[in-house]
């Protein structure tokens, strides 16, 4: 982002996502009608050289007008050159700062805010390899992670170990599943009992990316790894291009033993979450053949009661925890924005969707 005294710029980073296209023959200025927007800001212009969009001011908005002019998106694919800039003054905001560097940002006057975490990171695993259709393999896995650890040690400020697939302010949130405590001595166990003592997995990971809920996805996968081989599980790690790569060969082609990945709300509902991941077989899990779960996950979703629907929810929660474990949920991480002391008006977003017409400029 970038912000100034009459318009506003904000660095942000690629997360997988494409910005708009336009024909080559198309002037910035000058884009379809679709593009031009009716909401508090119209679209003024991607410069693909600069890797900016352009944002300007709708007078024409119903709601409440923008407060400046302009709002310049400025993407920066590399973390330190995004707190360069944001230190330079050439930027004045942020998105996604490392969790490491929060505190000292802050202590360099800027503002450090934190949005809730309404997201999830989990660890996947693909039931198409047969030693991990085995219940006891996957419980082996979740209680090999110290997830604890991780999140005092990797997790963004306020984060949290995750025990269910959806945060506990949605409802059916139930506080009374399965826990897969930190124990590496059950793990060999299980592994054992399972005749799966020796196991290697192929761990796939996107290193190129930073997301809300996995801001630092080689240090992520390091230490889960490292948790993994220490039960004896050898770990083959794979690193893959976040776009035509790590998401095809995960989701479509399923060639991981494991990987990380994760999800922000877009609303606040269980199906959004549990139903999103599991309410149906996905190359991602290779668990074509949970019909009970997707059946049970369907049922819940259809509920009209509320109190029915809650119950039904919270048992599906419990059975994924307990019964068909098909991913390990890691944390809940709230994702930052970083604003200069200037800016004011900002209100965070937990779908990380702000609305920048609120924003202003002090001088």
């Amino acid at each position: 982002m970038i912000f100034r005294s009459g318009h506003a710029r904000l660095a942000t980073h690629t997360q997988g996502a494409s910005a708009p296209t336009t024909s080559s023959r198309t002037p910035l200025t000058t884009l379809p009608e679709p593009w031009v927007g009716t909401g508090p800001f119209t679209f003024g212009g991607w410069d693909k050289a600069k890797n900016e969009i352009t944002l300007n001011r709708n007078p024409d908005y119903f709601g409440e007008k923008a407060k400046v002019d302009k709002l310049i998106i400025k993407i920066i694919k590399d973390e330190n050159t995004r707190k360069q800039e944001l230190r330079a003054g050439t930027v004045q905001g942020i998105d996604f700062p490392a969790p490491a560097d929060r505190k000292a940002l802050e202590g360099e006057g800027f503002q450090v805010v934190a949005r809730p975490a309404f997201n999830i990171l989990y660890l996947g695993i693909n039931q198409k390899n047969p030693k991990l259709k085995d219940l006891r393999v996957r419980q082996a896995i979740a209680y090999a992670l110290n997830r604890q650890q991780l999140v005092q040690t990797k997790g963004p400020g306020g984060s949290k170990v995750a025990d269910e697939f959806m945060p506990d302010t949605v409802l059916g949130y139930a506080p009374d599943v399965q826990k897969y405590e930190y124990n590496p001595e059950k793990a060999k166990q299980l592994l054992k009992e399972a005749g799966a003592e020796g196991l290697t997995l192929n761990f796939y990971y996107p290193p190129d990316v930073s997301r809300p809920y996995m801001p630092n996805p080689q240090e992520i996968f390091t230490i889960l790894a490292n948790d993994l081989q220490a039960v004896g599980i050898k770990v083959n790690g794979v690193p893959r291009p976040w776009n035509g790569g790590f998401k095809d060969d995960v989701q479509q082609f399923g060639k991981q033993d494991l990987h990380i990945l994760g999800w922000t709300g877009d609303y606040n509902d269980p199906g959004n979450f549990v139903g999103t991941f599991f309410g149906r077989g996905k190359v991602e899990f290779g668990d074509q053949s949970m019909t009970e779960m997707f059946d049970a996950i369907a049922k819940a979703d259809g509920t009209v009661d509320e109190a029915a629907k809650k119950a039904a929810w919270e048992q599906v929660n419990r059975d994924i925890a307990s019964k068909w474990l098909p991913a390990v949920p890691v944390w809940h991480a709230p994702p930052a924005i970083v604003v200069t002391k200037d800016v004011k008006g900002l209100v965070a977003s937990p779908l990380t969707d702000e609305r920048f017409n609120t924003v202003s400029v002090s001088k």
